[in-house]
C-alpha cells in the first residue's frame, strides 16, 4: 500500500463496551456499560444506576436528512448488523479505504467519557479495570491489526496522577503513542502542582498528550444529554472559548515554561476562530497584566503556537485563515463516525475545504502535521487492507 496522503486526525471508536468483556476482570463485568434498547428502537447505555442515549455519536454513513431516531440512535442496523465505526478493526480499515482516508488518530467511545467517570463515585476499582480493560482491548486487538493507520490515544486513569503515570507507561508498553486527556493528570477540574510529574513523565517516555475538545471542566456530568432547538446556537457559538480556558491554566500555571518541549493536540476544535481569539489574548494581557500582577515571558498567542496544534472537520474558514493561524498548528480530522462528521464523503469535503490551497500546504495539514505530533514516518508503506 502507498504512503499517507490523508490521515484524520479525529476518528472514534464506538465499539459496544461488551467486546471488552474478555479484557475486564469477571468480578466487574456487571459494571461495564450495557447496550440496551428502548422502547422506541433506540440504543442507550445503562451502567449500574445510571443510563445515556447515544444521540450524536452514530451518525455514521447517514446524511444528515436520514439522521433520525431511531437509527440515528443505534449501533446496529434493523437486521442486526454493525454500523459503520462500531465494528472491528478490519471493518475500520475497509471503511478508511471507502472514504478516501489512509489512517486515523483516534479517541475513545463517547460512553468511555464522562460517563464511565460516574462509576468512580461508587466503585474506583471497577472503574479503573474497565478503562485498564479498553486500553489493552485499543492496544493489542484493535490497533495492532495496523498500527501505522489505526493509531489510538489511550485513556487516562482520572483517579490521581500517580494512577494516570502508571497506566500510561503501561499502554507505552503496550505500543500506544498517546494519552487522551480529559480533566487534569490528578483527576479533577483544576490544576494542581502534582501535575507536573505526569507532564514531566509523558515527555520522558515520549508519550504524546491530546485532548479531544478540552480538559479540565466538570469531572461528572449528567448522563443524560437534554437537547433542545437551542443548543444549535450554543454550539456554533462556543467556538475555542472552551479550549483557550485549558490553554489559559496551561500558560499561567507555567506548565509550558517549566516543560518547553511539552506539546499537546486539541482534537476537534476547528479552527477558524483561532485568529481572533489569539489576537485578543495578546490584546487583553498587555492591557492587564500590570493590574493583575502577570508575569509571563512570552505572549500568550506565542505560547500557543508554540506548544499547541489543534484539528478542524468542516471549518470553512481554517484554511483561509491558515496565514493567521499558522500551517503548522492545523490537522484536518473527519469525526467518524460521529455527528458533525463527513463520512463517506471526506474527498469531497477536503477538496471543498482546500480549493485553491498549494499542494504542499494541502500535504502538510492533511499528513505532515499529524505525523510530526505522533512520531511518524509520513513516506512509510503502510499496512494493506486484510482481504
Amino acid at each position: 500500500m502507498c504512503a499517507y496522503r490523508v490521515i484524520s486526525g479525529d476518528g472514534h471508536i464506538e465499539i459496544p463496551a461488551g467486546r471488552l468483556a474478555s479484557y475486564i476482570p469477571q468480578q466487574y463485568a456487571d459494571k461495564v456499560p450495557e447496550l440496551v434498547t428502548k422502547s422506541d428502537g433506540t440504543h442507550w447505555w445503562r451502567m449500574d444506576e445510571w443510563e445515556r442515549n447515544c444521540v450524536g455519536p452514530l451518525v455514521g454513513e447517514l446524511s444528515y436528512d436520514e439522521f433520525v431516531p431511531p437509527l440515528g440512535a443505534r449501533y446496529t442496523n434493523f437486521d442486526g448488523s454493525w454500523r459503520p465505526g462500531t465494528g472491528d478493526a478490519v471493518q475500520r480499515l475497509r471503511e478508511q479505504d471507502l472514504d478516501g482516508v489512509d489512517a486515523e488518530i483516534l479517541f475513545p467511545p463517547a460512553y468511555m467519557g464522562a460517563f464511565i467517570r460516574l462509576l468512580a463515585t461508587k466503585d474506583v476499582e471497577a472503574y479503573k479495570a474497565i478503562v485498564k480493560g479498553f486500553n489493552t482491548f485499543l492496544a493489542t486487538e484493535y490497533c495492532s491489526v495496523a498500527p501505522d493507520r489505526l493509531i489510538g490515544n489511550a485513556m487516562v486513569l482520572e483517579t490521581g496522577v500517580d494512577d494516570a503515570i502508571e497506566e500510561m507507561r503501561r499502554c507505552k508498553e503496550l505500543g500506544l503513542r498517546a494519552v487522551n486527556l480529559r480533566l487534569w493528570p490528578n483527576g479533577g477540574d483544576d490544576f494542581s502542582p502534582e501535575d507536573d510529574r505526569f507532564f514531566a513523565a509523558a515527555l520522558d517516555m515520549d508519550m504524546k498528550v491530546a485532548a479531544h475538545g478540552f480538559f479540565g471542566g466538570k469531572a461528572i456530568v449528567q448522563q443524560q444529554i437534554n437537547v433542545d432547538n437551542s443548543f444549535i446556537f450554543r454550539k456554533g457559538a462556543n467556538g475555542g472559548s472552551r479550549v483557550m480556558e485549558s490553554i489559559g491554566d496551561l500558560i499561567f500555571h507555567g506548565v509550558f515554561d517549566r516543560y518547553p518541549d511539552l506539546k499537546i493536540y486539541f482534537a476537534e476544535t476547528q479552527a477558524g476562530w483561532l485568529p481572533h481569539s489569539l489576537n485578543w489574548s495578546d490584546e487583553y494581557f498587555l492591557r492587564w497584566y500590570s493590574y493583575h500582577d502577570i508575569s509571563l515571558d512570552r505572549l500568550p498567542s506565542e505560547y500557543v503556537r508554540d506548544h499547541c496544534r489543534f484539528s478542524f472537520i468542516t471549518d470553512r474558514l481554517a484554511m483561509k485563515f491558515r496565514y493567521f493561524i499558522g500551517l503548522d498548528l492545523l490537522i484536518w480530522g473527519s469525526d467518524f463516525p460521529h455527528s458533525v462528521g463527513t463520512f463517506p464523503h471526506s474527498q469531497e469535503v477536503i477538496d471543498e475545504l482546500f480549493e485553491d490551497v498549494p499542494e504542499n500546504e494541502r500535504y502538510q495539514v492533511l499528513v505532515e502535521n499529524a505525523c510530526e505530533f505522533y512520531g511518524l514516518d509520513p513516506k512509510q508503506q503502510l499496512t494493506p487492507t486484510p482481504a
